[in-house]
């Protein structure tokens, strides 16, 4: 089955993942300290919860739905990313200045990723009617299971802090690293 970013696709189990072949080389993850994922530049990233096993589109929807609704009395065994550069900046500095928290985009090699699902944020919520800010916040997004691992983290840039979510950091660190 093929699918777009945009188009419309049939609810079966095998549409709610996508495989390695279609996933972008280089994916961006909006990091901020009151996220539920855990995140260190020597371990990479994980999810709350390791214990949950997503095995029907039932659960694929319950997990995915309450995540990218931010449902916090619902650990999740995701981790989201976006595709785009520009875009995880802009979420990125909207968050900063919602939560009052700092940020940094985190750059992802996914050739690096420990094999296991990845879900599209688009599949999850085709069937619901988004707000402007719901389609803002999930355009180009991926969820991965459980975790990322450390090999796979290729650069961290700070990009806001609170409310002053104004400068960017001038320099990445782990930068070297391919």
């Amino acid at each position: 089955m093929q699918s777009t970013r945009s188009g419309s696709l049939s609810s079966t189990a095998s549409d709610y993942s996508t495989t390695p072949t279609q996933i972008p080389a280089r994916v961006y993850r909006v990091n901020r300290p009151g996220s539920q994922t855990r995140y260190s530049y020597g371990t990479g990233f994980s999810a709350k919860n390791h214990t949950t096993i997503l095995n029907s589109p039932f659960l694929v929807e319950r997990f995915g739905n309450a995540h990218l609704s931010e449902q916090t009395n619902i650990s999740s065994p995701l981790i989201s990313v976006y595709d785009d550069l520009a875009h995880a900046e802009c979420v990125a500095h909207y968050l900063a200045k919602k939560h009052g928290e700092k940020t940094m985009v985190v750059t992802i090699d996914t050739s690096r990723w420990a094999r296991g699902p990845v879900f599209r944020a688009v599949n999850i919520l085709k069937d619901r009617e988004l707000t402007a800010e719901e389609r803002f916040l999930h355009q180009g997004e991926y969820m991965v299971m459980y975790n990322i691992p450390r090999e796979a983290i290729v650069t961290q840039t700070p990009v806001g802090h609170g409310a002053d979510a104004q400068w960017k950091g001038v320099g990445v660190i782990g930068g070297g690293r391919r």
